[in-house]
This record gives C-alpha cells, structure tokens and sequence, in this order.
C-alpha cells in the first residue's frame, strides 16, 4: 500500500463563449486566477519551497506536508520530487470561470500535457481549484476528467457547445473553503490500516486526523501521523446501517507498520473485530509499539 502524494497541478486560445454562473466578472477572473496558477506552476518548475508556499492555499499546503512526512520523506523536498509536470494552458479551451464566496475554479477542455508520452495526451477535462485566503485568491488543487468514457461529452466539446455537465453541483464552487487540518506529528513509523465495515457507517481518527466515513465497504489508508514508539490510539465511531436480509454486519480494522521497501510485507500491529452482538458506537483502540 502506498500514498501517491497529490502533484497539485493561462491563457486559453479561444474566448469565453457566454458569461459563466458566479458572483464576479468571468473575464477578470479568469486573468486574476490564470496568474495565480502560473505563477504555483512556475514555481513548480523551478523547485522553489518559498514561491510554492506562497502559491498555495494553507489548506492544501498542510494536506500535501502531512502526506509528506507521514510516509517519513523530506518535505518541502518531495513535494518537487515528481516527473509528472504541472500542465501549461496553452492550447487549452476555457469552458468556466466562476466564482462563489471565497472559492472559485477555472474548467479548460483540450489536450493535457504533464509531461507524458505525446501519444498518450488525450482530450480531457481539467478543473483548476482555488481559494481566496485573507482577500487574495490562492492556488488550491486540480482535477482531470478523462472523457475516454463519455463519447457523447467529448462529442459535444469538440463541436464548441457548452456541456450540461457545467451545471451539476460537481461544477459548481462551493463558497466555503475548508479550515486546514491540523499539522501531524512527524512519526517513527509509516503506517497504513485496512477497515472492512459491512452494516455499519464507520469514521476513523487517530493523530487528530478524521477520515472520511466509510459505509458498507472496505477502505485501505496511509495513516496520517503514523506511528510513534510506545503509545498509540486509534478511535472509531460506528453507526449500523441496513443490510440486505440474511446478510450479518462485520466489521474489522488491521494497522500495520509498513517497510521502507516496497513490495515487503508490512507488520500487523492492530487487528480488532467488532462482537457478533453488534458493535458499539464508538471505541478507542490502543496500538503498542515496541522498537
């Protein structure tokens, strides 16, 4: 199991075809968010900590280091370690610029390129994320859509029409951007969980981290914070969910310390089942770990 850190990805040749949804005017967002992006991109590229730092969103600045130190790698140092390069847009063609609250996002169409292969640059969707941190607008995060999947939508990009997919809450910022975690403890040990919970709505903390729920599912993580030597704790909170009849809930968290080299087995450190007469609502599981 490993974490694949997040590489946290302007002008299009083409103009915006009609006014995007959104509180501000597309046309100056979209120049005031293109620079944003190209000056996070630029250093990228030169592999500058301080300009990337002050790039970035905190919320994501603290995501990525956590991340980093959690798989106990060099921060800032990994975080330019990638051969996946931040895209330029040129040659891209906007769809959106929209702004709602303190959250905004720029949607490009066109061919992608990080730097891979030229034969495996398809035509896809990129979303540029961004947040507004005390009154100036900040580089957050990105996401590519393949299209591989969806002919009529590649379709209806290439003919120069707006896709419907613009409207969906997907689409649509937020207006709130989220409070950056907590810094993580730099930990003695990479660690990683496997949680198998079937009838049950199971949320997961340990090191002041709270995951995301997982419901009828099985779910594989880095531990954020990992392990330390001596005392550790993990704590579920479990809510039963409705199984299929004849179906019994199960549920089963295993933690293990992972190796410095891949493709070694990790070693088990944790492995708890909830009682066949049902699970509790919340229990805190203590993880001893001797050198």
């Amino acid at each position: 199991m490993r974490l694949f850190l997040p590489l946290i990805l302007g002008f299009s040749l083409f103009q915006l075809c009609q006014p995007a949804r959104g509180e501000e005017d597309p046309a100056a967002l979209r120049v005031t968010l293109e620079k944003v992006y190209g000056n996070w991109r630029d250093a990228m590229l030169r592999k500058d900590a301080n300009a990337w730092a002050a790039s970035i969103t905190l919320y994501r600045q603290t995501v990525i280091r956590n991340a980093v130190v959690s798989e106990r790698l060099p921060f800032p140092e990994a975080v330019f370690a990638s051969e996946v390069q931040p895209p330029s847009l040129g040659g891209l063609r906007l769809l959106e610029a929209q702004a709602v609250g303190d959250t905004a996002h720029l949607v490009y169409f066109g061919r992608i390129d990080m730097g891979q292969d030229k034969e495996l640059i398809r035509e896809n969707i990129l979303k540029l994320k961004f947040f507004r941190e005390n009154g100036t607008w900040k580089y957050d995060s990105n996401r590519i859509s393949r299209l591989d999947g969806a002919p009529e939508v590649l379709k209806t990009l290439q003919e120069g029409k707006r896709p419907d997919f613009l409207d969906s809450p997907e689409y649509t910022p937020p207006g709130t951007a989220p409070a950056p975690p907590p810094l993580c403890r730099v930990p003695d040990y990479k660690a990683g969980c496997k949680l198998q919970t079937f009838g049950y709505e199971t949320t997961m903390s340990m090191n002041g981290i709270t995951y995301e729920p997982v419901r009828d599912g099985l779910d594989q993580q880095i531990l954020i914070g990992g392990l330390i030597k001596g005392h550790n704790e993990i704590t579920l909170h479990i809510k039963p969910v409705p199984r299929p009849e004849g179906e019994k809930p199960a549920l089963q968290i295993r933690v293990y310390i992972l190796p410095k080299e891949p493709g070694k087995p990790g070693t088990e450190v944790l492995r708890w089942e909830a009682p066949e007469s049902g699970a509790p609502a919340k229990v805190t599981l203590p993880i001893e770990v001797k050198s």
